[in-house]
């Protein structure tokens, strides 16, 4: 079967796979709740320390507006119910950061729930041998390190705010 004729499945996920996606689950809440409180809020782009986790956690969304095109190809059911309002959760913070009064005390508990999450996703790519289609491992355990350094850097700004 061609990947366009590849039939919609659940996967059947380790425990550390549901560790990571109750970490995240907790954090697409707190962004979704970001944007609802953000709505209507006046839009005033920020300065200093604010602007850049603006710029860098939007960098972070585009690359998840991508996921969504490989939980596509995927066809994985959990994973692509999962990518939605992970990627609305993304997006809500960064409009939360570019509004007054901001996400306030929810954006480093996004982070820290992320970044919880970004740690679950390596240790369980590490120990269950995970694969995603012909990627090589290296470069999905890249992405995966790659992101969790960025929760980390939001949450290292988050101190000079």
């Amino acid at each position: 079967m061609t990947g366009a004729e590849r039939r919609w499945y659940v996967g059947e996920w380790p425990p550390l796979a549901w560790v990571e996606t109750a970490f995240k689950g907790v954090a697409q809440v707190l962004g979704i709740v970001a944007l609802a409180r953000a709505w209507g809020d006046d839009v005033s782009w920020p300065d200093g320390a604010r602007l850049a986790q603006l710029v860098i956690l939007a960098v972070m969304s585009l690359g998840l507006l991508a996921a969504i095109a490989d939980r596509l190809a995927m066809r994985e059911i959990v994973s692509m119910v999962f990518v939605i309002p992970n990627v609305v959760a993304h997006w809500g913070m960064v409009f939360a950061l570019a509004t007054i009064p901001g996400p306030g005390s929810l954006f480093p508990w996004f982070c820290a729930a992320m970044l919880a999450g970004e740690l679950a996703k390596l240790a369980f790519l590490r120990t269950s041998g995970f694969r995603v289609r012909d990627i090589s491992p290296a470069v999905v355990m890249g992405l995966t390190t790659a992101y969790a350094a960025g929760y980390g850097v939001l949450l290292l700004l988050e101190l000079a705010v």
